[in-house]
This record gives structure tokens, C-alpha cells and sequence, in this order.
């Protein structure tokens, strides 16, 4: 259909898409300062390692004895054994008793498959 003002077709309005917005990263500086930081402490331990004379060793030795503990008089152990139905402990045993639970008793009630109830 043309328009009245001009005899052209109308053209559709251009398609205005929303420009995307970048989204918010950290700071990096911090971290940056901190690597460097750990950059120049490296560096300086380097230097100085080779940059130092060589120390010299006078033969001597210091040597610090510390008493032993002694060790102990007794050392107890302990065994654990599951006895099967019927067998009985062997002479001065500690017996624990399990205790058996208490048993569970459910019903389930199901019709059958295409029954008419």
C-alpha cells in the first residue's frame, strides 16, 4: 500500500537491538602486585644464594644426645573373634552379646493385574 506522502510503500522501522553490556571482571592489580611481590622474593633468595660467599665448615660437629623413652613394660592385645552358633568362648574371654533385632514384619496386599475389584 503506498503512502500518502511520498506514493512508496511504507518500509517497516529498523530492528534496534540492545548493545551488549561487558559483564564486571575484578580488579586483576591486587593479584598482580601480590605475584610480583612473591616474583621479587624469589629473585632476591636467588641472588643472594649465589651471590654469597661460600661458608667455610671448621670440622666441627655439634651433637645433642636426647634420653630415651623408655620403652613399655607391657603390651596388651586385643583380638576380636566372631563365634559362629554353637561354638563357646575360649577360658577368660570378655563375651559381648550382639544384640539380635527385633524382626520386621510387613504386609503387602496387591490385586492382580486386569482383576475387576
Amino acid at each position: 500500500m503506498p503512502d500518502a506522502q511520498d506514493g512508496q510503500p511504507a518500509r517497516p522501522a529498523p530492528i534496534t537491538r540492545p548493545v551488549p553490556t561487558p559483564k564486571a571482571r575484578p580488579d586483576p592489580r591486587p593479584l598482580r602486585i601480590a605475584y610480583g611481590m612473591g616474583l621479587l622474593a624469589a629473585a632476591t633468595a636467588i641472588v643472594t644464594a649465589l651471590a654469597s660467599p661460600p661458608t667455610t665448615s671448621t670440622g666441627r660437629t655439634a651433637t645433642v644426645t636426647l634420653p630415651a623413652e623408655p620403652a613399655p613394660s607391657v603390651r596388651h592385645v586385643i583380638q576380636y573373634i566372631q563365634l559362629q552358633p554353637g561354638q563357646t568362648a575360649p577360658p577368660n574371654a570378655a563375651v559381648k552379646v550382639v544384640p539380635t533385632p527385633k524382626p520386621r514384619v510387613v504386609v503387602v496386599t496387591t490385586r492382580q493385574s486386569g482383576a475387576k475389584p
